[in-house]
């Protein structure tokens, strides 16, 4: 069974809790108990290597995932790949996993080989935030990430439709045994966040402050939805 840190995916609905700046570890605690952590330090005001390092330490007793988004995938990061490169580099020995894009820049297999050395997990992610691409080009960003390594593929898409979130349900059900995180985005994609997890996809995104993609549900929404959804409850932190 994989794990973020000392959470154990899949058995039960896991939380990322997004944050983008400086949130005080006791109201994460008081809001979603149990949530992994992903730290969203492409939004930091100056992300170097030692400001990622230094506030990803702030959370070292959560499980804790970073994440670089480059700007090409919704994200914050207009730096170069060397410099992102070695922001990743400086964080992964102070947090559990990473978030590093499959189709963006060329950064891809050194991340995956620097985590791996140290022992982290890692989230290989592909968005889309105008449309849900079809089966052929999901399969392709599947067997992308396959190849880069990454322990988990992501794929977060827009759905215009209900055809766009059928299509990502069916997509979930056929990698479930293998890693997956599939999430839809905007109105039509809001009842992924709730109900993917039952179909094999084993994180679902939340956050505190400012919401880090389209149609995201608050921390205490998600929390209420899976924790009412699901007898088992959420993935809690062990040990």
């Amino acid at each position: 069974m994989l794990k973020l840190g000392n959470v154990e995916l899949g058995e039960q609905p896991g939380i990322a809790i997004a944050i983008q700046d400086a949130v005080d570890p006791s109201a994460i605690t008081a809001a979603c108990p149990g949530a992994i952590v992903e730290l969203r330090l492409d939004a930091l005001k100056e992300a170097t290597p030692e400001t990622c390092a230094a506030f990803s330490a702030c959370y070292g007793h959560f499980p804790t995932l970073a994440t670089i988004r480059h700007a090409d995938e919704g994200g914050a990061w207009h730096g170069t790949e060397a410099e992102r490169l070695d922001c990743f580099k400086a964080v992964i020995p102070v947090v559990d996993a990473v978030d590093v894009e499959i189709a963006v820049g060329s950064i891809t297999g050194e991340v995956v080989a620097t985590a791996h050395d140290a022992g982290k997990l890692v989230i290989g992610s592909f968005h889309d935030f105008d449309a849900t691409p079809d089966e052929e080009r999901l399969e392709q960003v599947h067997e992308a990430g396959r190849k880069a390594g990454v322990d988990i593929v992501k794929v977060a898409a827009r759905c215009n439709d209900p055809e766009d979130l059928r299509r990502l349900a069916a997509f979930t059900l056929a990698h479930r045994e293998e890693g997956i995180i599939v999430v839809g985005m905007e109105a039509y994609g809001l009842v992924s966040r709730v109900f993917f997890p039952a179909l094999g996809s084993l994180l679902s995104y939340t956050f505190m402050g400012t919401p880090t993609a389209p149609g995201q549900l608050n921390c205490h929404d998600t929390l209420a939805y899976l924790g009412g959804f699901y007898p088992q409850g959420v993935a809690r932190p062990r040990g």
